[in-house]
């Protein structure tokens, strides 16, 4: 009976006898490849998680910078609405509205029509705070509120969801800017950020 043995040294010796410099040399390229595609691939994705996208209504005179990929839609009630696909339950948006505020017509007037509104659109409408804010030389309306979000489908089992929004009342001329954030109260403070320097993106 023969005994075999391996010797695993004679082995890689055999092995490494065989790999030409040219072997050697497309092997470390193959790695040095692999981690540059790596690299560049963190790179691309960090900046895109940073960009931003430029939206301009000209009939309406606004022009806003928001996050890359949300979605927009533009409607009769508002100038546009901007929203995260990737938020849930409840999509986290901007939304920018103008009404027409001429004669004596005050903030408050408009801050009160839109409360009734939503009052009746909106479940469990709550007004939590209003106070005038500056930055610089302006001076602008703030009111803080909350609402409750439920499917509408019955099909679908999903928990109503608490809603926190801020609008931002900008008296110009003869009307009124609204722009509004809205996110679900767990996420509301993380994006609070976001919305402001969308914010002071705003041209009118």
């Amino acid at each position: 009976m023969t005994d075999i043995t391996w010797d695993w040294d004679e082995q890689l010796e055999d092995v490494q006898s065989g790999l030409t410099r040219n072997d050697r040399l497309s092997a470390i390229l193959v790695v040095l490849l692999t981690l540059a595609a790596v690299a560049l691939g963190i790179v691309l994705r960090q900046r895109a998680s940073g960009q931003e996208w430029t939206y301009i209504s000209r009939a309406a005179g606004i022009e806003a910078t928001y996050p890359a990929g949300w979605l927009i839609d533009e409607g009769e009630d508002y100038v546009v609405r901007m929203r995260d696909p990737k938020a849930r339950p409840f999509k986290t948006q901007y939304q920018i509205t103008t009404v027409p505020a001429g004669g004596e017509t005050s903030i408050r007037n408009v801050l009160d029509g839109l409360t009734i509104q939503r009052s009746t659109d909106l479940a469990a409408y709550r007004v939590l705070s209003v106070q005038d804010i500056t930055v610089g030389e302006m001076t602008f309306t703030r009111m803080n509120f909350s609402f409750v979000d439920a499917d509408p489908n019955p099909f679908i089992q999903r928990l109503p969801t608490v809603v926190l929004g801020t609008d931002i009342f900008i008296r110009d001329g003869d009307r009124v800017v609204v722009v509004t954030y809205m996110a679900d109260e767990d996420t509301f403070d993380e994006g609070y950020d976001s919305f402001e320097r969308f914010l002071n993106t705003l041209r009118y």
